[in-house]
């Protein structure tokens, strides 16, 4: 009993120490602060005061900036992402991952350097690479552009849905304006439909005559040319996924409606289902 009362005490002892402990600990730290207010009202740091344009003093990066690689400005990269998804994103993907023509990714761009990309992209190449600049499709600041373009990292593609398809449909000749009959003497079994790539054109051949019946413009780089299964209508889609329709009945063969389905595309084709003949198209992008 007596090493219990002792124990007790002993604890009771120790809690009022620390309880007063704590009590002057927390008194000191309350005057502290309230000396270092005061102390810190003169100081460069009491006197600072926040600005919102201190980084218009820092020559910062523009995100995606690297070392090495040319910059481009908003107007120029919107520029540089217009010419790319008209003409280019159809053979070398809207990634720039390679479909059709090679890859573009900048691991290889920027192996092979702007004076490469400018030289590629005016002459072309054998492989199928068309010559945009000595055929005058691209200038040479466009060129120049482009190159500098293809150094610094894809953009994301545009987003291309049943919306925008809706909106780029063009009926250029109504139906009720079509011909009614064939009104031209051309043998359709043999008719050839060749692909002017570089100029986003077709030509019409008669195999009878070996002559060029027509030029229609259509979307650029025609790759897949598909005839209705009446034998009226020829349809035609070009690396750009623009679907173009030809009348071939008309006196002289020319398009009648347009469509644009995507950023790139592979193939169409028509119904031939008994019933359904020539209404519906389909294509893949």
């Amino acid at each position: 009993m007596k090493q219990t009362k002792t124990r007790k005490t002993i604890l009771f002892a120790s809690a009022a120490l620390s309880a007063c402990l704590a009590v002057s600990s927390l008194a000191y730290a309350q005057t502290a602060a309230k000396t270092d207010v005061k102390k810190h009202g003169t100081t460069p740091a009491g006197k600072y005061e926040p600005s919102l344009n201190v980084m218009d003093t820092k020559n910062l990066k523009q995100p995606g900036e690297e070392a090495g690689i040319p910059t481009l400005t908003k107007d120029e990269f919107a520029t540089a992402n217009k010419i790319y998804f008209q003409r280019c994103a159809g053979c070398h993907g809207v990634l720039r991952k390679g479909a059709t023509g090679k890859p573009l990714t900048t691991d290889i761009t920027r192996k092979k350097g702007m004076e490469y990309l400018n030289d590629f992209i005016t002459y072309g190449s054998p492989a199928g690479m068309p010559n945009w600049g000595t055929s005058g499709e691209l200038t040479k600041d466009q060129i120049s552009l482009m190159a500098r373009y293809l150094l610094n990292e894809p953009a994301q593609p545009p987003e291309f849905g049943m919306k925008e398809a809706r909106a780029s449909w063009k009926v250029i000749v109504p139906v009720d304006k079509r011909p009614t009959k064939k009104m031209n003497d051309l043998n359709l079994e043999n008719v050839f439909s060749t692909t002017l790539r570089d100029t986003g054109e077709i030509a019409l051949i008669s195999g009878d005559t070996k002559k060029i019946i027509t030029v229609i413009k259509t979307g650029y780089a025609v790759h897949i040319s598909r005839i209705s299964a009446s034998g009226r209508y020829l349809f035609v889609i070009g690396r750009d996924a623009k679907v173009v329709m030809i009348d071939l009945w008309m006196k002289v063969p020319a398009a009648v409606a347009e469509v644009k389905i995507g950023s790139e595309a592979r193939s169409v084709e028509t119904s031939k289902f008994k019933g359904y003949e020539d209404k519906y198209a389909i294509a893949g992008a």
